[in-house]
């Protein structure tokens, strides 16, 4: 489970005008990651409801972009723990964004089968699950602890913004053009996220990741990490409720949002 690195920049103006600076070209990157990532997810949901006209074929698309994540994201908390935040999150861009790209290839080929879609659904969610939890973990990182509540609701706003914009905008697109021209738009906001990432922001590795290099941190059991995660959200029972808050109203919420293009 991932645990945010809480330890504050260094005062000064310098440092100050450092952490907004990499905090904007963070929020920008995965601003990008996000709306490609989201226009292709619409795109290929409406493809299949256009296409096949089935529930259960739309039941199995989203079942491949689910399990992944919920198998994956425990590993993927103490991955974001002991690697570098930064490169994971090009890492899982990268990922995603090479099997759209592959995804756009195929299609353009003539082939546009089912089983294709399942499994890119599937590796999309793989990359998805290793970037969340260090995407989560990275901004209490290089922002200080006195300004990071305000970084989040903006963090949180820019996401509200996309998730109400994306399926409007990947409507509009597939009203116009080919679903291999979307695929291509994602690969490019990928390829501009991970440049943001790469080329611009500055910030070293956090501690855990950094002792993680040494004997003493390879010598500690990868499964230990987790047990603590889980043994810390047991400990705290407000944790414990709002887990299950949330689960429960994802399950109750998410398949009748997804599944609506059948309703038209």
């Amino acid at each position: 489970m991932s645990e945010p690195d809480q330890t504050p920049p260094p005062a000064g103006p310098s440092s100050r005008e450092a952490w907004k600076k990499n905090t904007a070209i963070f929020l920008s990157s995965q601003a990008l990651s996000l709306l490609g990532s989201a226009l292709v997810q619409y795109a290929l949901l409406w493809h299949i409801t256009l296409e096949t006209k089935s529930g259960l074929m739309m039941t199995l698309y989203i079942i491949c972009g689910f399990l992944p994540t919920f198998f994956l994201s425990p590993f993927a908390g103490v991955w974001a723990d002991r690697y570098d935040r930064k490169k994971l999150i090009i890492l899982a861009d990268a990922l995603i964004a090479a099997v759209t790209l592959l995804m756009a290839v195929v299609f353009l080929s003539g082939n546009r089968s089912f089983p294709l879609m399942l499994i890119v659904a599937a590796v999309r969610a793989f990359g998805s699950a290793i970037q969340q939890p260090a995407v989560g973990a990275i901004l209490p990182q290089m922002v200080p602890q006195e300004s990071l509540t305000k970084v989040h609701g903006i963090n949180g706003s820019i996401q509200s913004a996309l998730s109400f914009a994306a399926p409007l905008l990947s409507g509009l697109l597939f009203s116009f053009m080919k679903i291999e021209a979307i695929f291509f738009i994602d690969a490019a906001t990928a390829a501009l996220a991970i440049a943001l990432l790469g080329g611009f922001l500055r910030i070293a590795p956090h501690e855990k990741a950094l002792r993680a290099k040494t004997p003493e941190g390879r010598a500690v059991p990868y499964f230990k990490d987790m047990i603590d995660g889980f043994r810390y959200i047991k400990e705290h029972r407000f944790l414990v409720g709002f887990f299950i808050y949330v689960g429960t109203f994802l399950i109750l919420v998410t398949p009748a949002a997804l599944l609506t293009p059948l309703q038209t």
